[in-house]
């Protein structure tokens, strides 16, 4: 395995673009380190031990720019908003529709008008894609202190408003958040 690290290593430090990575790749690579990690530890010659913790050191180093690489190859991709195409880990896919979700919502803060709801990127972080967690997307009420010009593109996939003053909408809690902390709007309480 560590020859499958090495080489892969050297593949991403010689190609300016990223390359295909196995799906498992970092499950694997996982395994593996920990299976050497406590070899090393229950080395009892100490000669073999150093050799082993060595090893495990270089082993490290390499995995550790691997990573790097890796990951500063995807925040490019996203930057220039380019999609990747090819296969990634498990963990880089997860990590790159997240980065993608933050880097529009960094964008949209900057580029809309002032009065224009703003996801709340603390919720996105951690969050799976907005498919798969429209179950757990919890909506509450706001009345509107100012009117907006604009629609809110809803972090549910759906476009709300423009609203005027005194407007009462439900809308995902994310989406009222920023909303709220601008001032724009007020929580209300629905009572049944």
């Amino acid at each position: 395995m560590f020859d499958r690290i090495q080489n892969k290593w050297k593949e991403e430090r010689e190609k300016s673009q990223l390359t295909p990575m196995n799906e498992a790749f970092y499950g694997a690579m996982r395994d593996f380190l920990k299976e050497k990690t406590v070899k090393a530890k229950e080395e009892l010659n100490q000669t073999i031990k150093k050799v082993l913790e060595e090893k495990l050191s270089r082993m490290q180093y390499v995995i550790d720019d691997l990573l790097n690489i890796r990951t500063t190859k995807i925040l490019q991709a996203v930057l220039n908003r380019e999609e990747i195409t090819i296969m990634l880990a498990r963990e880089e896919q997860n990590f790159y529709e997240r980065m993608k979700r933050l880097y529009e919502v960094y964008r949209k803060d900057i580029f809309s008008p002032k009065d224009i709801a703003y996801t709340d990127v603390d919720s996105i972080v951690g969050r799976e894609s907005v498919e798969e967690s429209e179950e757990e997307i919890e909506y509450v009420a706001i009345r509107f202190l100012k009117s907006t010009k604009e629609k809110i593109q809803g972090l549910d996939g759906n476009a709300y408003g423009p609203f005027e003053k005194e407007d009462i909408s439900l809308l995902p809690k994310e989406n009222a958040r920023g909303l709220v902390k601008r001032e724009i709007a007020e929580n209300i309480e629905l009572t049944e």
